[in-house]
């Protein structure tokens, strides 16, 4: 993978160069995403709704599972990309800038994360020039990364990865991005067969688990799907066990998506939230912090 963002890092390492170190830094960064998370919920939500969607992030089988199984390069898009989002309610548009750089940076593919904040900006029409520009930052730099900067390194991006994960829209032994991306655009069928007839009960058991923190609410959210379509889509189309495990590093990638889509859905149905609805979501956090724990 192509990860620059890591060198942000080094300076840290450079003082403590033990594993320890990267343990540590995992868990601070995936917590620092939480509290930030938090500062996001409030600007629409109560304490009380606001605290449950913080509980739900930290009970979450895409973060608990990521962070126990080992240091990888993902554990950073929750910090960047609530902290983006919530720079985008304060109108603080260098930090806005500042946040999708580092969010590119993160890999190759951390594009497709950005590019669904960029189209929701522009189908809310809240900063449709914003969104505009992020969605074009993101698919140049994913195009440039994956078709100019790795091959510099290694044709392994050809090679295997995408051989790996998208044969089934390859023509050849190798296929670059470009080449999967045009091999899907002609190939309607063979898109839909793959998004609807691949594994359907795993999808949807997929969608069920990384909602059930929130109370199932991201499924019926719609800019839920407008935020994180973009890096299911990449999920659901790929090949392998893998990309649909909630323990491994990629279900990451749909949490930005999912929980700030239930923070704006509920920030019109505040009212709906009683007692004993409240007792349901607390449970749904407690059944989630038990399968994260079995899947550990």
């Amino acid at each position: 993978h192509f990860d620059p963002v890591l060198l942000l890092w080094l300076p840290l390492y450079a003082l403590a160069p033990n594993p320890a170190t990267l343990v540590v830094l995992h868990v601070s960064v995936i917590t620092a995403g939480g509290l930030v998370l938090y500062g996001l919920a409030r600007q629409f939500l109560k304490p009380a709704i606001a605290s449950l969607v913080l509980a739900g992030y930290y009970g979450a089988n895409a973060i608990i599972g990521p962070t126990f199984s080992n240091f990888h390069d993902l554990f950073q898009i929750p910090l960047f990309l609530f902290t983006l989002l919530l720079a985008v309610e304060r109108r603080c548009w260098w930090l806005v800038a500042l946040m999708s750089v580092l969010t590119l940076l993160v890999r190759q593919d951390a594009g497709i994360v950005l590019f669904g904040v960029g189209l929701y900006l522009i189908a809310s029409r809240r900063y449709p020039k914003v969104g505009l520009a992020i969605c074009i930052a993101s698919f140049s730099y994913i195009v440039v990364a994956t078709n100019v900067f790795m091959p510099l390194f290694s044709r392994d991006i050809s090679q295997r990865f995408m051989m790996e994960r998208f044969s089934q829209f390859a023509v050849g032994e190798e296929a670059s991005t470009l080449e999967i991306l045009g091999s899907i655009a002609t190939q309607p069928g063979r898109f839909l067969s793959q998004l609807l007839l691949y594994k359907p009960l795993t999808k949807i058991g997929y969608l069920l688990i990384q909602a059930l923190p929130l109370l199932f609410v991201p499924l019926i959210a719609p800019w839920a799907w407008v935020i994180a379509g973009f890096p299911l889509l990449q999920l659901f189309l790929q090949q392998g066990a893998t990309p649909l495990a909630i323990h491994i590093r990629y279900a990451i990638t749909i949490v930005p998506g999912f929980f700030y889509g239930a923070i704006l859905w509920w920030s019109g149905r505040q009212h709906l939230l009683r007692p004993r609805l409240k007792q349901v979501w607390l449970g749904c956090i407690i059944l989630s912090i038990l399968i994260a724990l079995l899947h550990s």
